[in-house]
Formats: structure tokens, C-alpha cells, sequence
């Protein structure tokens, strides 16, 4: 038990049941008087185990997740007083216990947790997260008691997904919220010291509740403080045990027999009725799991097939169609045929009009490539290039008449004879005869 705590044990709120808070007593006395409580390292047992299908359990911390490719499930101690931070010479509290389970969450091989209890309860402060973190845990959890699951204890299990109990376990439930509280003004009066409280004149409001119980009226400190954390405990024990029987919130304790029958557990078996439950439930979530993926598939397959109803299934058969289903499927691939048909004559159509865009791009080309000709030779002929092309081909051929009418338009074949030589040339031309003849 650490020093540095001492505050909040001395203080604080407590979901506990009281004979196990009477039975912490003696140590925090001995506290009290200056003495330390010593404790052996060899005598501090490890809180979590490893158990692997028909192997021995391995200490946790020593338990390789990187060497092992068998199933397994955790075995995580709570047999102690329970706190929010773990104590120097005490059990780990609820943050350590959260990061030991963070390591394993994300370990396909680790297929649950069993949450070995035997604790009257304990603190307040802290409980609630580790209901909260054990509710959302992503593998299955199974809480087991052979000794006392209460209060604290018991709010911290409910939140796992089945509570096993030993037919011999001493008690369960204890819900309900407690202070334990003591006033130190008369021992430090005795030993010489003077307490002196005061307030600043705004805060009329500050530590009312704690200064009326000071003064022996407890009220204000149970309605304000204990109630509603009371009532949040209750709340809780309701969204995860919607079968509980009302009697069990006046903070009653029960036997294994008896809490079965008002529904604080839903089994009575041994710690390995735990541990095979967090298997089956493994293997649940699995099948679970691969039932919903076939579903989502199964929608999906609906939805292209057109069906208005869900596909019909049985454990021999499986998923199939009825006949109204088959006559629907008929008739609508029937349908889409006629749709495809209809689908293929428009997409010829398409192509079709693709084809004669195509020639129309190409005539186009050729058109240009013309007017692009008759532009070269209006533009040899020193004539203006403008207007449409009809136009500029008038215009042409007027000059290539106008060319034709012109002297020594037309060409004139020339035989040169050149003697003995027996060779001919021809000569083809328009030129001027008698200049040549002169020459």
C-alpha cells in the first residue's frame, strides 16, 4: 500500500463491501504508526496468465506472442482491493490492468479474456473507465468467481460477456456506494496542532457537503455525492444485465445459487467453464462474423438479380430462390434481353454514324486541300485570292482561258532531223520557230 495514496484511501469513495473493508484495517493502522508493510518479491504473484488449448498456463509476462501460433486465452487476476493506480506494495490498479489487455487486443491468437475475481471491491475512482474499457473490448470476456465478486468488483464483471460463479463462491453483489472517513481533528488536537478551516467569501458553495458531514450532518454528502454515484452504478449494471431483479440494488449479497436466480451470473461452473466459454464465444463471433459478410453478399446478389423479397435459406439447402423468385428472375432476364437487343441496334446505329462522320471529315479534308491548291495557283497567277471556292474557280478557269486565247498558247512539235547521224529529237513547246530556224 503506498504512502503517496494514503490520501484517497483515507477519504475516498468506495464501491466495497464492508467486512472486506473492515479486513484492510489492520494494514492501514499499521501505516498509521509509522511502520511499513514489508512484502517478499517472491511473495508477489503474477495477476495474468496465459492458458493455450491442453498446455500448462505461462505467466503472461513471459508468454512470447511472436513465438506461439496456438490459441490461447488470458487469464487476468482480480484478487485484491481494487484501485485506480497500481500500489508499491499492493495489487496492480485498473490502468495497468487496461494496458496489460491493450497488448493483447490486436493478437489474432488470443481469443478472449477470462477475468479471475475474488475481490470485495475497492475505490471508486477508476472503476467506471474499467467498466467501460471491458464493455468495448473487441474479444469475448468472461468474468469467474470462487470467492467474493462484490461491489467494485461485481461492476467491473458485469461488464463482461457471460459471469460464471463457483458453487462455492462466499458472496455476490454489494451494490452500492460508501465512504469511509475519518475525522484526525482530535488526534492532531492531541498532539499539539490547531486545525483552522476558513473560505473566500464567494465560495459559500465549497466543500459544504464534506464540512456537514464534519459536523455530523450527513445528508447533504449522501444525497449529493453518494447517490448519484450510486445511481450511475445501477444504471450500468441495468444496460448490461437487463434480467437483474430490482431487489439486487439495495446492495444485497448473494450466494452462487442465489445470484443465478436473481441474474448477477449466468452459469455456475469452475474457473475452466469460464475459459471454454471464452472459446465458444470466440468461435461464435467468428461464424457471426462470416454470416454477416455472406448477408451483405446475399443483398448485393438480391439487388442485381431485381428481387423484392430476400433469398429463401435452410441449413441443407442453403440460400436459393422459390418459384415466384425464379419466374421473377424469368421475366427479368427476359427483359433484359429485349433491353440489350434494343442496347446493340442503337450502339450500331452509333457506330454507323460514326463511320459516315469519318468520311465527312475526310471530304472535308479533301475540299481544303483543293481550295488550298487553287489559292496557290490564283496567287502564281497574280490574281486576288478571296471568295468562296466556287468563285475562285471561276476565276481560274477564266485566266487558263484567257491563257489559252494567248499567242503561243498552244504547243508546237518540232522534229530536228540531224543527219546521218541517225539520231531524232522531238521537241515539244511553245517557241518561236524562226528564232530557232535563225540560230
Amino acid at each position: 500500500m503506498s504512502i503517496n495514496n494514503l490520501h484517497s484511501l483515507l477519504n475516498g469513495r468506495w464501491f466495497i463491501h464492508e467486512p472486506f473493508g473492515q479486513s484492510l484495517l489492520p494494514s492501514l493502522n499499521t501505516i498509521l504508526k509509522g511502520n511499513s508493510i514489508k512484502i517478499n518479491k517472491e511473495d508477489i504473484k503474477p495477476e495474468s496468465f496465459v492458458i493455450q488449448l491442453g498446455k500448462s498456463p505461462v505467466v503472461a509476462s513471459a508468454f512470447s506472442n511472436s513465438d506461439n501460433n496456438n490459441d490461447y486465452v488470458l487469464v487476468m487476476d482480480l484478487k485484491n482491493p481494487i484501485y485506480k493506480y497500481s500500489q508499491e506494495c499492493g495489487p496492480q490498479g485498473t490502468k495497468s490492468k487496461m494496458n496489460i489487455l491493450e497488448r493483447y487486443r490486436n493478437d489474432p491468437y488470443c481469443k478472449g479474456v477470462v477475468l479471475d475475481i475474488d475481490s470485495g471491491g475497492g475505490q471508486v475512482s477508476g472503476t467506471p473507465e474499467f467498466y467501460d474499457y471491458i464493455r468495448e473490448y473487441n474479444k469475448p470476456v468472461v468474468s469467474y468467481t470462487d470467492g467474493l465478486m462484490c461491489s467494485a468488483a461485481y461492476y467491473i464483471g458485469s461488464a463482461s460477456d457471460y459471469l460464471v460463479a463457483n458453487k462455492r463462491a462466499d458472496h455476490i453483489g454489494s451494490i452500492g456506494t460508501m465512504i469511509y472517513f475519518i475525522d484526525f481533528t482530535g488526534w492532531y488536537e492531541k498532539e499539539g496542532a490547531k486545525v483552522i478551516t476558513e473560505y473566500a467569501t464567494k465560495s459559500t458553495e465549497k466543500n459544504r457537503d464534506f464540512e456537514e458531514l464534519v459536523k455530523g450532518n450527513s445528508e447533504p454528502y449522501i444525497k449529493n455525492q453518494l447517490d448519484p454515484i450510486t445511481e450511475d452504478f445501477i444504471n450500468d449494471i441495468k444496460a448490461v444485465r437487463s434480467k437483474v431483479n430490482e431487489e439486487v440494488f439495495t446492495g444485497k449479497t448473494y450466494s452462487s445459487t442465489d445470484a443465478l436466480s436473481v441474474g448477477l451470473i449466468d452459469e455456475i461452473g469452475t474457473l475452466q467453464t469460464a475459459i471454454d466459454k471464452v472459446f465458444e464465444l470466440a468461435k461464435k463471433t467468428s461464424n457471426q462474423n462470416s454470416n454477416t459478410n455472406m448477408s451483405k453478399q446475399l443483398v448485393n446478389v438480391q439487388a442485381v438479380l431485381g428481387l423484392d423479397a430476400p433469398l429463401a435459406s435452410t441449413e441443407e439447402k442453403g440460400s436459393y430462390l422459390n418459384a415466384e423468385q425464379l419466374d421473377a428472375l424469368e421475366k427479368g432476364l427476359a427483359d433484359k434481353d429485349a433491353a440489350n437487343a434494343k442496347l446493340q441496334t442503337q450502339l450500331d446505329e452509333a457506330n454507323a454514324n460514326t463511320v459516315l462522320k469519318d468520311q465527312l471529315q475526310a471530304s472535308k479534308e479533301t475540299v481544303t486541300a483543293i481550295e488550298s491548291s487553287i489559292d496557290a495557283m490564283l496567287t502564281s497567277a497574280g490574281l486576288d485570292v478571296n471568295g468562296t471556292l466556287t468563285e475562285k474557280t471561276i476565276e481560274l478557269s477564266a485566266k487558263v482561258m484567257e491563257m489559252g486565247n494567248a499567242d503561243g498558247s498552244k504547243p508546237t512539235n518540232v522534229k530536228v532531223d540531224t543527219g546521218n547521224s541517225g539520231v531524232s529529237t522531238k521537241i515539244v513547246g511553245n517557241i518561236d520557230i524562226s528564232a530557232a530556224m535563225n540560230n
